[in-house]
């Protein structure tokens, strides 16, 4: 990658326009000429989805598209956790990566070696593929839902991860009718990249294209969408270290922690969990860097600031799984 496509994939996360010709927009907005401050393009439309293109192929873009808030889809999520025999691991994780309701699914060193995050349309529904999942492979899988979100913005700029602003409030479910749930569908995957994108979501789901970006900026509004754009591999754009830094922090001052922590540009996730018996830490941060001495020494610095000396930091080894939640698909049964 140049320079440029560095540009491009930092712009393409949090300033995708929802608009019929977005590759038009936004060569427009960062194109040559006066840029007032913005990031500079300097390219054609053309020229842009082609780059785009590429660096899609190249697996550096997993996919444009919306990243929904399973929550407000009425959906239940956990992050779920178990030791399982080395000689084990390729062939558990294997499993795990059958279920549809299965978006990330890692290994990871440390006391707890296969986590993966499982979403399903009830917590009912969570609880019996565990049951099935433990009963079939005779390991125990440990659920931990979120108690509290004090962040969730997967954003890397071309040096750093950044914050891109507070995270939204949780909010009560929204009931969607058989249109909307049919909008949802085709656009979970990603939108193709090209010059009309939207039109051929419209032409799938039968309206018009304006309607359909109508209801896509209407969700973004109100937080449905967390947000509209590129999903990146982050190992293929420099953040080859994923630590999931984990710290037992006083109930009384988690919340406070948190909020400390979803401040802090490196970080890219914030979650209160419950403890485990053996494993006491309640505060979850997501820490990407360039290097794991890099995040060592930064999740270390944390600690200190949060006065929280026990704390653990699991580093990712293997990727098993990551994809996006396909909701309301009548077939995504375990």
């Amino acid at each position: 990658m140049d320079s440029e496509d560095k540009r491009i994939f930092s712009l393409l996360q949090t300033e995708f326009p929802v608009v019929a010709r977005p590759f038009d927009a936004l060569a427009a907005r960062h194109g040559r000429g006066p840029c007032r401050g913005r990031k500079r393009l300097g390219t054609e439309p053309a020229a842009l989805v082609a780059r785009v293109r590429r660096l899609a192929e190249g697996g550096v873009i997993r996919r444009i598209g919306p990243v929904f808030d399973s929550r407000r889809l009425g959906y239940s999520s956990t992050l779920v956790a178990s030791r399982v025999p080395a000689e084990r691991l390729a062939e558990v994780a294997e499993r795990v990566s059958r279920l549809p309701g299965v978006t990330h699914n890692y290994e990871r060193r440390g006391a707890y070696n296969l986590w993966f995050t499982l979403t399903a349309q009830s917590e009912r529904e969570i609880a019996e593929t565990l049951d099935a999942l433990g009963e079939e492979t005779g390991i125990v899988f440990h659920s931990l839902p979120a108690l509290a979100v004090y962040k969730i913005r997967a954003v890397f700029g071309a040096d750093e991860a950044t914050s891109g602003g507070p995270p939204r409030k949780e909010s009560a479910p929204t009931e969607l009718d058989d249109k909307q749930k049919q909008l949802v569908r085709a656009l979970q995957d990603g939108i193709e990249i090209e010059a009309e994108p939207f039109a051929s979501v419209a032409k799938r789901v039968g309206r018009p294209v304006e309607e359909v970006l109508s209801q896509i900026r209407a969700w973004i509004k109100t937080g449905l969408v967390r947000r509209f754009g590129a999903v990146l591999a982050h190992r293929r754009v420099g953040y080859r270290a994923n630590g999931m830094a984990v710290f037992d922090v006083p109930s009384v001052r988690v919340d406070e922690a948190g909020r400390a922590l979803a401040e802090r540009p490196e970080i890219t996730h914030c979650y209160r969990r419950p403890p485990l018996p053996d494993f006491p830490y309640t505060l979850y941060a997501m820490i990407h860097g360039q290097s794991e001495k890099t995040v060592r020494t930064l999740a270390d610095r944390l600690a200190k600031e949060l006065n929280a000396p026990d704390h653990a930091l699991l580093f990712s080894t293997t990727e098993f799984k990551k994809s996006p939640m396909r909701y309301f698909d009548p077939e995504d049964r375990p």
